[in-house]
């Protein structure tokens, strides 16, 4: 399989591996998870919010709610920066949500740090049976910690919850501060699994029963493994760490399997650096589990700045797993000095597909500045999981003689912009074209999305497939984006054929063509 230059999806062979334990009955089948696709296509961003971080949960109400870190959250009328504001997303649609601040928390300025060096960040989030909880972290940066990856640390988790949808919360950052309930790092990054609107009823793995979470080793960039904990429902309002059991080994639906002490954890996913916070969703037309995990690659020299920031995609039939690596993607795309990282996925808006589903994957990235262009803000990537193999594929770059282009095209090589091969033919003019054959049964467009960007009209084998809006407001150039694709042609010959149809430039970058 071919892979992009800036863009790698890792497709894994996958064995449909389900617990005997709890295989009985009148528990509905999973269906693996093959592979996820990042639809960089339509990607969304909320400019009126500064911050990171963003880990949106499905309140009973049926909004998104979400904290967000070292910011102001939504709106201009802010009071300062803070290390934690607490947000609402409302709106009659996905592509319409707006946010609203809902309480600038009473953690500090942002970047403000105690006695301990440490400032404070919230990781996973969830609304269970209508009140509103939260994880809230010490955390000391990477330029400042004694990782010798320059990872930012994580230690002292607590959890805080709300009865009045965010404006008040119990416990308070002292009592957090002074006696958290998870010394240490060993629960330092939870996040919680989501499985739908106010906790979800999920039956398979009594999720209707019990709350489940998975933490890192303590680091928000890059963790080293994950163990899982649970708490029943029932007992989560009473912010007890006592009453939180942790998988100590074997099979995670055997109530043997489960312990309460801390120490006795048994990691379900050991990737040393590869493992930064995240919280799983489950999806409900899959009967599986969906994780996202985060890393720098490579070894951070300078906080924080990257060179690449790679997110893993993994599988599993349970909680526990075992969790199956199956896609990757990197933020190349984002082109030199552009980054995402903190990735979460959202249990609301998902939508099956046919054989596939939908999900939300919410981000944040850099550089930091408060502007309205910038990456500092809550982002959505939607994702196409797939339940089928990808066919193999071939990339045609842009300087294939068997491209034939009509008009005042023009060449264009090292532009610095991440496009593939680092060149592309570009466009102005109305009317100019350029045509492809290829024997598959597929193809996908490789261009470029910017402010500068225009619209081209798309045709196969002669016939109309609509016109594509390449221009993209308020957010840097993103290259190598697969802005138009078709599956399903009947194996043989075919002609796509690109149209300039306005005065603004287009990009050809290439073709993906599927066997």
């Amino acid at each position: 399989m071919n892979k992009l230059h800036s863009l790698t999806f890792a497709v894994i062979a996958m064995c449909g591996w389900l617990n005997p334990a709890l295989a009985v009955g009148s528990e509905p089948a999973t269906t693996p998870i093959a592979a996820v696709i990042p639809d960089l296509n339509n990607i969304q961003k909320w400019n009126d919010m500064a911050g990171d971080s963003a880990d949106p949960f499905w309140a009973d109400d049926d909004n998104l709610y979400h904290f967000s870190c070292d910011g102001r959250g939504f709106g201009k009328n802010a009071r300062s920066v803070r290390n934690l504001c607490f947000n609402k997303l409302t709106g009659p649609d996905l592509q319409n949500l707006n946010g609203e601040l809902i309480n600038a928390m009473d953690y500090g300025k942002a970047n403000q740090t105690g006695p301990d060096g440490a400032t404070w960040k919230a990781t996973g989030q969830e609304c269970i049976d209508g009140v509103f909880y939260a994880f809230v972290v010490r955390n000391i940066y990477g330029d400042k910690s004694k990782d010798p990856l320059m990872r930012q640390t994580a230690f002292n988790a607590s959890l805080i919850k709300s009865t009045d949808r965010g404006r008040t919360w119990t416990r308070s950052a002292q009592e957090n501060y002074a006696t958290p309930m998870w010394p240490g790092t060993r629960f330092g990054g939870p996040g919680f699994i989501h499985y739908g609107k106010n906790g979800g009823q999920v039956k398979r793995d009594n999720a209707d029963q019990f709350v489940y979470a998975l933490s890192n080793n303590g680091f928000w960039n890059g963790g080293d493994d994950f163990i899982v904990a649970r708490i029943r429902r029932t007992d989560l309002p009473k912010l007890n760490a006592a009453d939180w059991q942790y998988l100590s080994g074997g099979d995670g639906g055997v109530e043997s399997s489960w312990t309460n002490d801390l120490a006795k954890a048994q990691p379900v996913l050991t990737k040393p650096a590869k493992l930064g916070w995240t919280s799983p969703a489950f999806i409900p037309a899959l009967n599986r589990y969906l994780l996202v995990s985060w890393y720098v690659t490579p070894t951070l020299k300078k906080w924080f700045e990257p060179e690449r920031v790679v997110y893993d995609f993994y599988e599993a039939a349970h909680p526990w797993g075992p969790w199956t690596c199956i896609s990757s993607f990197d933020d190349q795309f984002l082109g030199k000095g552009q980054h995402m990282y903190g990735p979460n996925l959202c249990a609301k808006y998902q939508i099956q597909q046919g054989d596939d589903v939908k999900v939300d994957l919410y981000t944040s990235g850099c550089p930091f500045p408060d502007v309205k262009n910038g990456l500092y803000k809550n982002w959505r990537i939607p994702l196409i999981v797939k339940t089928k193999a990808l066919p193999p594929t071939t990339i045609v770059n842009d300087d294939n003689p068997a491209i034939r282009y009509t008009g005042q095209w023009t060449a264009a090589a090292k532009r610095g912009y991440s496009d593939y091969n680092d060149d592309v033919h570009y466009s102005n003019t109305p009317g100019d074209s350029a045509e492809f054959s290829f024997t598959g049964t597929g193809i996908e467009l490789l261009s470029e999305k910017f402010k500068d960007q225009g619209i081209i009209e798309v045709f196969i084998d002669g016939k109309p497939r609509g016109s594509l809006n390449l221009k993209m407001e308020d957010f840097p150039r993103i290259a190598q984006i697969r802005v138009f694709s078709v599956r399903g042609l009947s194996a043989g010959q075919h002609t796509i054929k690109i149209v300039n149809t306005s005065k603004d430039y287009v990009a050809i970058d290439g073709f993906v063509v599927s066997k």
